[in-house]
């Protein structure tokens, strides 16, 4: 019996409203559309905004939803964050990671990056790109994702990069990984 597909939602400050009011109506109704399994709050370019954090935990939180910021181990201790994504310079931060939160999760972008970060204790793997997506370069996928076998990871592996249609996702969870993380799809 195939495991049902696990969606992990990928927050973009470019892509969500600035203000509290309105990024918590916004967020909301993602959630409850599309039921994440996982959110992480990303925000590269700018300056955190506390009061919208704020407001992404507690609507997790309200859901059920694991709560992981990108990147940035201090605010997530700080604001009480279930887990931290790691970029793909921060593989050594993993284990460090693992006694301070429930969830790390890792940003891979080759088989080599998934075993180095599943034997580091990452909990989740992101892979990218699968699918032609901006500045990302080559997509790797659907074949890559079906050479992989899952029994031999420790981590979840979700599949990233370009993923935007229903369609995609059901290609995805036709492949030996099925779980997906995207940005852009829970924007449809």
């Amino acid at each position: 019996m195939r495991k049902p597909i696990k969606a992990y939602l990928i927050t973009d400050p470019t892509l969500y409203p600035k203000t509290p009011l309105e990024f918590r109506d916004f967020y909301t109704r993602i959630v409850e559309q599309y039921k994440p399994h996982f959110a992480t709050y990303r925000d590269k370019d700018s300056n955190f905004n506390p009061a919208l954090m704020e407001i992404f935990l507690n609507i997790n939180q309200k859901y059920r939803i694991p709560s992981l910021l990108n990147s940035n181990l201090e605010l997530a201790l700080k604001f009480g964050f279930d887990g931290v994504h790691c970029n793909g310079a921060q593989m050594q931060e993993i284990k460090n990671c693992k006694q301070k939160f429930q969830y790390v999760f890792f940003s891979a972008h080759s088989l080599q990056e998934i075993q180095e970060a599943d034997k580091q204790g990452a909990n989740g793997i992101t892979i990218s790109p699968i699918y032609q997506t901006p500045s990302k370069g080559t997509p790797l996928g659907i074949e890559f994702l079906n050479s992989l076998e899952p029994a031999n990871f420790k981590a979840e592996l979700f599949a990233l990069g370009g993923i935007i249609s229903k369609q995609q996702v059901q290609e995805i969870s036709k492949t030996k990984i099925q779980n997906f993380a995207s940005i852009r799809y829970f924007l449809g």
